[in-house]
């Protein structure tokens, strides 16, 4: 059971490192300005059942959504090191969970899950 158990603990750590570092990123909005001769940028978006109506000037309505740029700014951490050790971490637990997992006893799989 100490396979299961250490499993256990290392989804803890790993998915709790992930989370800290992609939930530490700022969402940030660039939006594209139109030309001023632009109509206005009323519109719909469709989606299966649910419509959204848009209206307003073309700069602050259909150029922001359509050809708008959403980006995540990690401040507090170097490029992209730590997005890339928090992915080798859940990698290792991937494999480590599907080699040691049938190595447990049938309560510690249970547990496990």
């Amino acid at each position: 059971d100490w396979f299961c158990c250490s499993m256990i603990l290392l989804g803890i750590i790993s998915n709790g490192m992930a989370s800290l570092v992609i939930g530490s990123a700022s969402l940030e909005l660039q939006g594209v300005k139109s030309a001023p001769t632009a109509p206005p940028g009323d519109g719909m978006l469709m989606d299966g059942d649910d419509v959204v109506l848009l209206l307003g000037k073309e700069e602050d309505v259909a150029t922001t959504i359509t050809r708008g740029r959403f980006t995540l700014r990690y401040e507090p951490w170097d490029e992209y090191a730590a997005i890339g050790s928090c992915s080798l971490l859940l990698v290792a637990q991937l494999l480590a969970q599907l080699l040691l997992i049938p190595q447990g006893t049938f309560f510690g799989q249970i547990m496990f899950l």
